[in-house]
């Protein structure tokens, strides 16, 4: 047994670690998806495979077992959207390249008033800032500013009669990038059925990517915040602050407020 442990190479552990990240890992990415109950019917189709093949149902396990033959091509057709999450997410880690631009806490300060004067008028509003995953592939479907972030051009954006009103503004460092930008919306699950078109709207954004998106809604005045796929009701100006100081370390102890 002692010998067996000698034997054993730098490059062995390091694979079995990569496997044991990858099993870790996976489930962390598709959690709160409908990918989980696509995987859970995956996986019960494979048991009545085994047991079809078992009892010789040759029909069923005919079938199935041409089905599940293409298992790879099925997978990357129905997890395609976790996929392409997950190369991102890979893609943006520090080992491979630089962060992006982070606002000034000034400006995170002007984002947190603007987005409760909004709310206090009940003006309608989402508010997408990005962080090291790009949002340019938003920005083409949206008028391109480039202005410097502040609560009067904000409130000027969002009037009910601006014809961009309706669209998200994107915050790339301080600035402005684009305004009315329009926001692909995510197919309903049981995250998104009790939300509005732009609470959905930003999910699915904060979803796909590491941005962070305040959204104001028209109907109820409130003021939530999406980031890793997480809806955070934001109850005053002060919170909103302190979390995008936390989400874009601006400030060390924001953690403790939050």
């Amino acid at each position: 047994m002692l010998e067996g442990l000698l034997s054993i190479r730098a490059t062995d552990v390091l694979d079995i670690l990569l496997v044991a990240f990858i099993i870790y890992w996976v489930p962390l990415l598709i959690r709160g998806t409908r990918a989980v109950q696509i995987l859970l019917g995956l996986l019960i189709l494979m048991g009545l495979y085994v047991v079809s093949k078992k009892a010789g149902m040759v029909t069923f396990q005919w079938l199935v077992g041409n089905f599940l033959g293409n298992i790879l091509v099925v997978l990357v057709v129905v997890f395609q959207s976790e996929i392409r999450r997950g190369l991102a997410k890979i893609g943006q880690w520090r080992l491979f390249g630089g962060g992006g631009s982070a606002p000034d806490p000034d400006v995170i300060g002007d984002i947190a008033r603007s987005a409760f004067l909004l709310a206090s008028t009940r003006t309608g509003a989402i508010l997408l800032l990005e962080r090291e995953m790009g949002l340019s592939e938003l920005v083409e479907h949206g008028k391109k500013i480039d202005a410097l972030f502040s609560h009067e051009l904000s409130a000027a954006i969002f009037a009910p009669a601006s014809p961009i009103h309706d669209g998200a503004v994107v915050i790339r460092g301080n600035r402005i990038v684009a305004a009315g930008v329009i926001l692909p919306i995510p197919a309903e699950s049981s995250v998104t059925r009790e939300m509005g078109t732009r609470h959905r709207a930003a999910f699915g954004v904060a979803s796909e990517t590491d941005a962070v998106g305040v959204v104001v809604s028209e109907e109820t005045g409130n003021v939530t915040l999406f980031f890793n796929r997480v809806a955070r009701r934001t109850e005053t100006q002060e919170q909103l602050r302190d979390t995008l100081e936390l989400l874009f370390g601006s400030q060390e102890n924001a953690r403790e407020r939050v």
